[in-house]
């Protein structure tokens, strides 16, 4: 794990403006942010290379995109040895259908996030993809019946950067 970065204001206000649209050019970053385009690129790269922005993608709609089902899979595996949570670790990195994935504390060892076009593809995967896993030793799926908030974006801003 890295050290904290201490962000300085221009760097939240870069921040929030980029989680609000990726796609913005830096000349109407440095507007939006009061900056030269010089500081605002200067900075922006910084965020990069620190590892503080980690890559820039397009935010899809999964339904519409054809991945009506979503589900999230509490997973608990034989904890035999480490290696067991690694080919697990593994395994769960190389499926496509898992978008999400986090070791946790309490009865289950894992919680999945997993999208799927239909209820049998759901099916297909738990039944036949997941008990393969390595160590899996049970899973319990909850079915996202609606999804009531969803963000990616980090609340940054808080009451110094400018809205």
């Amino acid at each position: 794990m890295k050290g904290i970065i201490m962000l300085s204001n221009q760097d939240k206000k870069v921040l929030s403006r980029l989680q609000e649209n990726g796609r913005m050019s830096i000349v109407e970053l440095a507007k939006a942010t009061d900056m030269s385009e010089s500081t605002c690129l200067r900075r922006t790269k910084s965020l990069e290379e620190s590892g503080v922005i980690k890559g820039y993608s397009a935010l899809l709609d999964a339904e519409e995109a054809g991945f009506g089902i979503t589900a999230f899979i509490q997973v608990s595996i034989d904890q035999k040895s480490e290696a067991a949570f690694d080919k697990f670790k593994t395994a769960v990195q190389e499926h496509p259908l898992i978008l999400e994935c986090y070791s946790l504390s309490g009865p289950f060892d894992h919680l999945m996030k997993v999208v799927a076009r239909t209820n049998k593809e759901l099916s297909q995967f738990i039944l036949k993809t997941l008990r393969n896993f390595p160590e899996v030793r049970e899973a319990q799926t909850l079915f996202v019946l609606d999804e009531v908030k969803h963000t990616s974006a980090l609340p940054i801003s808080m009451h110094d950067a400018v809205r």
